[in-house]
C-alpha cells in the first residue's frame, strides 16, 4: 500500500476516533452530573492538537508495518511496543496541550487512548481485508476469462 495513503488513512482514523472519544467523555461528564452541557467546548488549538496527534501517531505505524515476516512472539512484542510508544506520545501531547490537568482527566485520556487503539486496529484490518478481497475477485475474473 502506498505509504502516503496509509499515513493519511491512519491520521484520519486516529483523529476521528479521538474526537469521538472526546464527545463521549463530554457526554459522560454531562450525564453523570459533572459540567453542564453548555460549558463543554473545544478550541481551535485543541482541535489542531487532535489532528497533530493523529498525524504523529501514524508515523510509528508506517515504520512498524514494514513488509517483514514476524514470528508470533516478535509480532506480539512489536504490538506491545507500538502500543506503549503511542501511549507515551499521546500522554505527552495531552500534557503539553492540557487535555488533562488532574488524575481523573489522565485516567479518562488513558481509557480513550485504548479505545482508539483498538478501533483503529479493527478498522485497519477491515480495510486490508476488503482490499485483499477486491484483489482476489479481480484475479478470479482474469482466471475466468482465460
Amino acid at each position: 500500500m502506498n505509504k502516503l495513503k496509509l499515513w493519511l488513512e491512519q491520521t484520519m482514523m486516529i483523529s476521528f476516533a479521538i474526537l469521538v472519544g472526546i464527545i463521549l467523555e463530554g457526554l459522560a461528564y454531562c450525564l453523570l452530573g459533572g459540567a453542564p452541557l453548555a460549558s463543554f467546548s473545544l478550541t481551535w488549538l485543541q482541535l489542531l492538537s487532535v489532528v497533530l496527534t493523529g498525524a504523529l501517531c501514524s508515523i510509528p505505524t508506517l515504520i512498524w508495518l514494514q513488509d517483514k515476516e514476524y514470528t508470533k512472539k516478535q509480532f506480539l512484542v512489536s504490538i506491545i511496543l507500538h502500543c506503549l510508544g503511542l501511549y507515551v506520545i499521546v500522554s505527552l501531547f495531552g500534557l503539553v496541550f492540557k487535555w488533562y490537568t488532574q488524575i481523573d482527566g489522565f485516567v479518562m485520556m488513558t481509557i480513550i487512548f485504548f479505545m482508539v487503539y483498538v478501533f483503529v486496529w479493527l478498522v485497519t484490518l477491515w480495510f486490508h481485508k476488503r482490499e485483499d478481497n477486491r484483489i482476489n475477485e479481480a484475479l478470479d475474473e482474469i482466471r475466468d476469462e482465460e
